[in-house]
């Protein structure tokens, strides 16, 4: 399939343009004329025209997909075709990426294609849990219904999200100020003492010759620094994409004391709530394990669940195989148990989500506690170690003076 852009003439002599989806430019031109325009000009749409080059994005999201589902299910829910549905998102869309996924999905329903069947067409922007639940909802004529979990999902999700970076950002904060404070002191404050501290005559301070070391090499070699820290980078981004070496550091990170509890507690309430919500819209639990796992961060976590997904297809109770690996609290174990016996895994998975939530939030608040006042004693130390450098061979000139 391809974008094409077009100009076209209407049948009330009105000038009209936009963009169509068609696996060919014959196709895409007659689709034009069988809707009543008269193409003026269409020519295929490069990838990168009509949308900001991902480098000037900064990570933004082109679709925020909580909003998406949630205005989707009110226009469902009110009789809205999902063709004028997408209309109106189209025409109230300010960025030009989503505008333009938002349009070729809607040329693709257009085409005869299952609005799930669109969706697939992207899946980088829209997950399989999304494609899944609306597939779900098309064949069940619950669509909107469907949606509104979506949305309800994604909402809660960000909530979380949010919660756990507004937590981490004063910490984080803490330490770049100090770290650039650091810099600026060494490479810029201590060259313009150094000329006083040689004409002393006197030998210096232990700490004030090894920061001296230290502003000589920032200073001397500031391309290797840099050089380093860039290959360093890069080498350490390169190494997490490589499966065993992402799989050891997510294990190991379940294993660190705090920060194992707080990422076992996400990926346990990420998990549990995709798992309850996907049951509740009435696709099975294999099916359903399936579509998590690629959504799970962690890759331990999701190496976890392949093993249990592969068991529970033969039949196997999905409590006991949690029960088996120590990645899953007991807690969580015993309300799985309890939903598989009385026929009410949905409730009690999304029940297990609420819980995790909640304790991941205090984790959070609880670590960031201890962590913000951790981090400026090491800043403080940090800049006091560089002043007390400073001044030591000052106090030394003062007394020889006397």
């Amino acid at each position: 399939m391809a974008t094409y852009w077009y100009k076209a003439l209407g049948a009330e002599g009105g000038s009209s343009e936009g963009t169509i989806v068609a696996t060919t430019r014959r196709e895409a031109l007659q689709r034009l004329i069988d809707s009543g325009q008269n193409p003026l000009e269409l020519r295929e749409q490069a990838e990168s025209d009509g949308h900001t080059p991902r480098l000037f994005r900064l990570g933004r999201r082109a679709i925020r997909l909580a909003t998406l589902t949630r205005q989707l299910a009110t226009l469902s829910a009110s009789g809205v075709p999902v063709v004028k549905g997408l209309n109106v998102l189209i025409a109230q869309h300010k960025d030009p990426e989503g505008k333009r996924l938002l349009t070729e999905a809607r040329e693709a329903v257009q085409s005869g294609n299952t609005f799930a069947e669109a969706l697939a067409q992207h899946p980088q922007v829209f997950p399989k849990l999304m494609t899944s639940m609306v597939r779900v909802g098309e064949i069940s004529g619950t669509l909107d219904e469907q949606l509104l979990e979506l949305s309800e999902l994604y909402e809660r999700e960000e909530a979380l999200k949010g919660e756990v970076l507004s937590a981490v950002a004063y910490p984080v904060l803490v330490l770049i100020a100090g770290v650039v404070s650091a810099i600026v002191l060494v490479a810029f404050f201590i060259p313009k003492l150094e000329a006083m501290f040689e004409g002393a005559g006197q030998s210096l301070p232990a700490p004030t010759r090894a920061l001296l070391a230290i502003s000589h090499f920032v200073t001397g070699h500031p391309i290797l620094l840099l050089g380093a820290l860039l290959a360093a980078v890069l080498g350490l981004g390169a190494a997490l994409r490589q499966p065993d070496v992402r799989l050891a550091v997510d294990a190991w990170k379940l294993r660190v004391p705090w920060v194992g509890t707080l990422v076992r507690n996400l990926s346990i309430a990420r998990l549990a709530r995709l798992l309850g919500t996907l049951t509740h819209g009435g696709i099975s639990i294999v099916d359903a394990l399936d579509i998590v796992e690629p959504a799970i961060a962690n890759q331990a976590v999701a190496a976890t669940l392949h093993s249990i997904a592969g068991r529970v297809r033969t039949g196997e109770s999905l409590a006991a195989l949690m029960g088996e690996n120590e990645v899953f609290p007991p807690l969580s174990v015993q309300m799985v148990a309890v939903g598989e016996e009385t026929g009410l895994l949905d409730q009690m998975l999304l029940r297990v989500a609420d819980a995790y939530d909640r304790e991941t939030t205090a984790a959070a608040k609880v670590m960031t506690s201890l962590l913000a006042p951790a981090l400026i004693l090491v800043v403080a130390g940090l800049v006091g170690f560089i002043l007390i450098s400073v001044l030591l061979p000052i106090f030394q000139l003062s007394t020889v003076m006397r």
